[in-house]
């Protein structure tokens, strides 16, 4: 026996090259009677026969395990170097499991071992190569007992646990002496929420990668039994269920810390004090509402910090000096950021707002009282470093502040350090790390000479640098720094329309509502709604015009409380719907006059009050449907400063834009038909009346100049929208936003004057309302007597006579009956 165990330790020394076991004699012979009492029970087997068990044993590298941890060979298995896509749980019955080894494919030195099955309760104690890599696999396993990875202590560099769906205990120790341990990854272990505070008792100084990813934590496992002197390249604790970080509960060295994709709703004061950690990561926390003040206090050396995809309003300043890169996207909620003054070495900024670039940009309108002292401090550093004896240079670059602007800073630039820093970097990264994960850095601190002067140590080595920071989104005209307008020619442009719009809209609407005649004409029910639509949009334009009043000069301070509050909202809501409801029945207008005119001898053709009112509560409907998609996810009004919803961020989006485009579109195009019927429905001494018959070319000129103001100002914003969701845009930010702000309202100052003001209509009504209220009685009686014999009328209507000659007299005094009733109504405010 003792001359079989010297010959399994001389074989060992080979056979783990071609995959082969280490068996002795005896258990050799315990298989072949399994093997005769299996034959024996379940009939005939095939049977591999071979002078050489050993030999037999060897032509397999993977083994099935029936019952306990005994070893038969699986004469199916891979060969040694030969791995697999496939998990090999799709092979086995229930309650079984399988274990196949493997040169691993980027270093041939290493070994790797896969063990699967619902059957593993127990990490494998038999397989006796000099494994390197394991790898626990959709098994069974309960708990990690604390010696189920000692066998492989002195070899094992790499272990993982994935899809160990009934993992729920790792014991304390279940780390310690594995000598050359340098990763561990544990994923999708749901039962697996808490770490008891010794689990990593004993781990080896060679450990880098620890990854507990997809689990159950609910909280932070205990990490102080890491290597206090070795910085770890990464602790990964992405998409677990941990709801707190509390006070010091985190102290580590590592490049980069990953807490991503939990349920953290709060960080509590030194939360990682003493932890010296270069890069941070705590996006996709959605409840993560609120931090302490000094939640990074105490953190050492960070140089990125990645927020993107919260719920923070606000984020803490202190502790963040070192920090180089910031990325807090996604996330809409963030109504302030620190000053400038706080970041000491900030290089790139991805935030969710432009206007919060802005702060960096204009630091003395974004934090007066930070500036003020960061002034003072220059001042007071400037005339001590001054009245020392000191070298020429030193005071001449002191003197240099004297010049320094009160606003610094520039978007998309490179920055220049002030020193040369050497960076440490890491190397050896694992393969059951993210290959593209961005691994933090430290750099080497500058220390000061502590035998010189205090005075002497600050005027040698204090410098103003002036931050050159890149920072995104940029701002832009559409999401400004400093004025909502841009333009003092627009400022002024945007208020006498507000003038215009909502002072003739309020006196079409007084002046219709307050006359009240036995029938209402359908016209007049029209125009009422008209001029409420206009109102809107000048209201819209009022709130605008407002808000750049107010933060003049300094917009991005007002930013957040004006995008994304109910100012907003309310002005954004206002426009789509008006324009949308002025539209429509602009729309509804032209089709009820084009009938009126052209079919003026067929009664039934006509639209009568009760259908307008149906036809117009669709616009209503169709109005407030489209107005509230915004509200509801679909673009957003928050997006610029004009509350427009520009956009577009998926499928939806685009939908909702181009369908707005296309009705508008539509609406027009129904509009420019039907005023060129009308125009052509008249006689031809209308069409061709000069100096004789003024009044019937100013029909023509009134009908060209309504398709001319609905043509300027909708179809330049539909084309170059249009070119701008297919990818194309024409036009830049500027001019988009002149389109917008100045063009896209002008119908609502127009409407109430072309459709009703200037109308003789309006102006009997008006004088009408004056009489009831004991003014220019004279006035209102004679021009109610003048408007009459109007011949616009007469001769619109004469145009449709001369084109029905041939039908019976009859009709033609059915038609000339109506005729009189029109002009007796004076139904016609176009």
């Amino acid at each position: 026996m003792e001359k079989h165990t010297n010959l399994c330790r001389t074989e060992s020394t080979w056979r783990p090259k071609k995959g082969l076991k280490c068996l002795s004699f005896e258990y050799l012979f315990r298989l072949l009677l399994h093997h005769l009492l299996l034959t024996s029970l379940s009939g005939p087997h095939c049977v591999y026969a071979t002078s050489d068990i050993g030999e037999a044993l060897s032509a397999s590298n993977c083994h099935d395990i029936h019952h306990g941890f005994d070893v038969y060979p699986n004469p199916n298995a891979l060969s040694l170097g030969q791995s697999t896509d496939t998990p090999l749980t799709q092979t086995l019955p229930p309650s079984a499991w399988k274990c196949c080894c493997w040169n691993a494919s980027n270093q041939m030195e290493e070994v790797e071992c896969r063990c699967e099955g619902d059957g593993l309760n127990r990490v494998p104690q038999t397989l006796k190569l000099p494994i390197q890599r394991l790898t626990i696999a959709s098994a069974g396993l309960p708990r990690l007992r604390y010696t189920g990875l000692k066998v492989y202590g002195p070899t094992l560099l790499d272990v993982a646990f994935t899809d160990c769906q009934q993992l729920e205990l790792i014991q304390d120790g279940a780390f310690s002496n594995l000598t050359l341990l340098r990763t561990i990854y544990i994923t999708n272990a749901p039962k697996l929420t808490f770490l008891s505070k010794d689990v990593f008792l004993g781990i080896s100084d060679t450990v880098e990668i620890i990854r507990i990813i997809n689990s159950g934590l609910t909280r932070v496992p205990d990490l102080s039994h890491l290597p206090p002197n070795n910085i770890l390249q990464m602790i990964d604790l992405d998409n677990n269920q941990i709801t707190r970080i509390d006070t010091k509960s985190i102290k580590v060295k590592t490049a980069q810390l990953i807490l991503a994709n939990n349920e953290i709703s709060y960080i509590d004061d030194s939360a990682f004090f003493g932890s010296k950690i270069a890069k941070l990561s705590l996006k996709d926390n959605l409840k993560l509402e609120m931090m302490h003040p000094k939640a990074f206090d105490g953190i050492i050396d960070i140089t990125e910090l990645d927020l993107s995809s919260t719920s923070l309003v606000g984020l803490p300043s202190v502790g963040l000096q070192t920090i180089e890169a910031l990325y807090i996207q996604n996330t809409h909620t963030l109504k302030t950021i620190p000053s400038i003054y706080n970041f000491r070495n900030l290089q790139r900024a991805y935030l969710t707002h432009s206007f919060h670039c802005c702060a960096f940009q204009f630091p003395s309108r974004h934090d007066p009282q930070r500036h003020a002292q960061r002034m003072l401090e220059i001042e007071k550093w400037r005339k001590q470093c001054k009245s020392d004896s000191g070298s020429r240079k030193e005071r001449s670059t002191l003197d240099g502040l004297d010049n320094q602007p009160e606003d610094f800073g520039s978007f998309g630039g490179s920055y220049q350090s002030a020193t040369d820093i050497s960076p440490i970097t890491f190397s050896s990264i694992d393969y059951m790390a993210d290959d593209t994960m961005n691994k933090g850095t430290f750099h080497e601190k500058i220390t000061l000479n502590p035998e010189d002067d205090m005075s002497a140590e600050l005027c040698g080595n204090f410098t103003f640098r002036k931050p050159n920071i890149e920072c995104y989104p940029m701002p832009n005209d559409l999401n400004p720094c400093e004025d909502v307008m841009g333009y003092q020619w627009l400022r002024i442009s945007v208020w006498i329309v507000v003038a215009l719009a909502v002072v003739g809209n309020v006196a079409v609407l007084t002046v219709i509502l307050s006359i009240r005649p036995e029938t209402t004409p359908v016209p007049r029910f029209l125009m009422c709604h008209l001029a409420f639509a206009d109102l809107c949009l000048g209201v819209y334009l009022l709130l605008v015009a407002s808000i750049d009043a107010h933060s003049k000069g300094e917009y991005f301070n007002f930013a957040y409380d004006w995008q994304y509050g109910l100012g907003c909202k309310v002005a954004g809501f206002l426009t789509v719907f008006a324009s949308h409801l002025s539209v429509f029945t602009l729309t509804v207008i032209t089709i009820e006059r084009w009938l009126a005119i052209t079919q003026a001898m067929y009664l039934n053709h006509r639209i009568k009050l009760r259908p307008a009112a149906l036809i117009m509560l669709g616009g209503w409907i169709y109005s407030m449907f489209m107005s509230s998609m915004p509200l509801f996810g679909i673009s957003n009004y928050s997006s610029t400063s004009i509350c427009l919803p520009m956009e577009n961020r998926d499928v939806y989006d685009t939908v909702y834009l181009v369908a707005i485009m296309v009705c508008n579109g539509v609406a027009f195009s129904i509009i420019a038909v039907c005023y060129a019927k009308i125009y052509l429905s008249l006689g031809r001494e209308t069409r061709q009346a000069r100096h004789n018959n003024p009044g019937e070319l100013s029909v023509a000129k009134k009908m060209a100049l309504l398709v001319f103001t609905n043509f300027a100002c909708w179809s330049p914003i539909a084309f170059f929208g249009l070119t701008a969701l297919a990818g194309y845009p024409l036009i830049n930010v500027t001019k988009s936003k002149i389109l917008l702000v100045f063009f896209y309202p002008l119908n609502s100052c127009a409407d109430p004057y072309l459709y009703a003001i200037l109308t003789s209509q309006y102006r009997q009504d008006l004088f009408t309302l004056l009489s009831k209220l004991g003014l220019c009685r004279q006035s209102a009686l004679k021009y109610k007597d003048s408007l009459s014999g109007h011949p616009t009328s007469r001769f619109t209507i004469h145009g449709s006579i001369q084109r029905h000659g041939s039908l019976t007299c009859k009709m033609q005094t059915t038609m000339t009956t109506e005729t009189q009733k029109m002009l007796k109504n004076s139904e016609d405010y176009v």
